[in-house]
């Protein structure tokens, strides 16, 4: 007999190196920015790099 699920699963965003987003067409504009901001070691979300991205760009300057 089958079982119905009760909580449906949400599916996690994908997550990507440095290198696999600087590579990218979407971030190819911004590959500066996103080489100063993101960490080797690090995975990122689209939303996260835009995030980052975005705080970094509007920074003050001294």
């Amino acid at each position: 007999m089958a079982t119905k699920k009760t909580v449906e699963e949400i599916p996690a965003e994908n997550r990507f190196t440095k290198q696999q987003l600087i590579k990218s067409k979407k971030y190819a504009p911004k590959a500066d920015v996103l080489g100063a901001v993101l960490l080797d070691s690090e995975t990122y979300t689209f939303s996260e790099v835009d995030k980052l991205a975005d705080t970094f760009l509007k920074g003050k300057v001294n």
